[in-house]
């Protein structure tokens, strides 16, 4: 197949001449098309050396910020969430959505003028930004190891578990660190133990495909944990399922909070000395104030915010500024009323 030849392969489109390029790209596209979404492929080996990879990785409690191009332990997440791309914006666009010919002739040609290589990757980045798709992040697996080191935890609650950084980062420091994962979509709770098996980390974890405000409703009063970690969904931003048990069957913002994130903190801070949240503010059919609303219910039920946040940025030096830009990814800390 002509695709064989030229993704992953260095200057294969660049090295074309223009009529080169317009006459190889009907035939590509139709190729592309026909394959679907260029998933990565790793082996065993490829995946236990990320894992081992992971769990070689410094801690250094000086350093609270990480570049994103640390990606250690993303192949293992990579591999077992193929479902990644099918989320989807509040408009219902998804990278599965955008996968045709005339979208991916937007993104080849976009990715043959900015890179010199049409890796998968950016391919799926390019058809991402030539049709305004916001892009979705998975949780740095080493953000999580090192939260977790800091604060010494050695139990640690996540009410919206997602595609498995915090679970990779938080057993990457042993089996005897305790992790339990809340995961309402099949699909991703499914993944999650999947990678807990190939991994052999089953020990000391508890995964549970429920929502996060029913669980916590159920459980027992007593059980308690050092650390609370989590981002939660965006509302409308981000649409991981269409099943019936997923936030967003909330009707507008303001329902949701009600009804799901004020719920679901004022449970979790009943049950833990340190409360993380990965949040920010954000806009799609409209501004939503999420993170304003995640200090304001934290705060009215006694928590105070550290002045400690942990960052992920794109800069080579991540977090040098104290002032917040666009392109990072900030996990807040509560101390909750237990530690006061």
């Amino acid at each position: 197949m002509l695709m064989n030849n030229i993704i992953n392969k260095r200057n294969t489109l660049r090295e074309l001449s223009d009529i080169d390029f317009e006459i190889l790209l009907p035939k590509l596209v139709t190729e592309l098309e026909t394959h679907g979404i260029l998933y990565e492929n790793y082996s065993q080996e490829d995946i236990l050396k990320d894992w081992e990879s992971l769990k070689k990785k410094q801690v250094d409690n000086n350093i609270t910020n990480i570049a994103a191009t640390n990606v250690v332990g993303m192949k293992i997440m990579r591999k077992h969430m193929k479902h990644f791309h099918e989320v989807s914006n509040y408009k219902g666009v998804s990278i599965y959505s955008l996968w045709n010919k005339q979208n991916l002739e937007k993104a080849l040609r976009f990715n043959r003028k900015n890179h010199s290589t049409p890796y998968a990757s950016e391919i799926i980045r390019s058809l991402s930004f030539t049709n305004g798709l916001g892009k979705v992040t998975m949780y740095r697996p080493l953000m999580a190891r090192n939260i977790v080191s800091y604060f010494n935890a050695k139990s640690v609650l996540d009410v919206c578990a997602g595609w498995g950084g915090r679970m990779l980062g938080t057993k990457s420091l042993g089996n005897n660190i305790l992790y339990t994962g809340l995961e309402p979509c099949k699909k991703t709770y499914d993944g999650l133990c999947s990678i807990s098996k190939e991994l052999n980390i089953e020990e000391g974890l508890q995964l549970i495909n429920e929502p996060a405000e029913k669980y916590l409703l159920e459980l027992d009063e007593n059980i308690k944990f050092d650390l609370a970690l989590t981002s939660p969904p965006y509302y409308n931003l981000e649409i991981y399922s269409s099943e019936n048990n997923q936030s967003l069957q909330y009707n507008d913002y303001t329902s949701w909070i009600n009804n799901f994130l004020e719920p679901v903190i004022k449970n979790v801070i009943k049950r833990v000395k340190i409360s993380c949240w990965s949040v920010k503010n954000f806009k799609t059919d409209k501004k939503y104030n999420l993170l304003d609303d995640v200090i304001r219910i934290h705060e009215e039920n006694g928590c105070i915010m550290m002045d400690k946040q942990f960052r992920m940025s794109n800069s080579s030096r991540p977090g040098s500024s104290n002032t917040i830009k666009k392109t990072e990814e900030v996990t807040y800390v509560f101390i909750t009323p237990t530690q006061l």
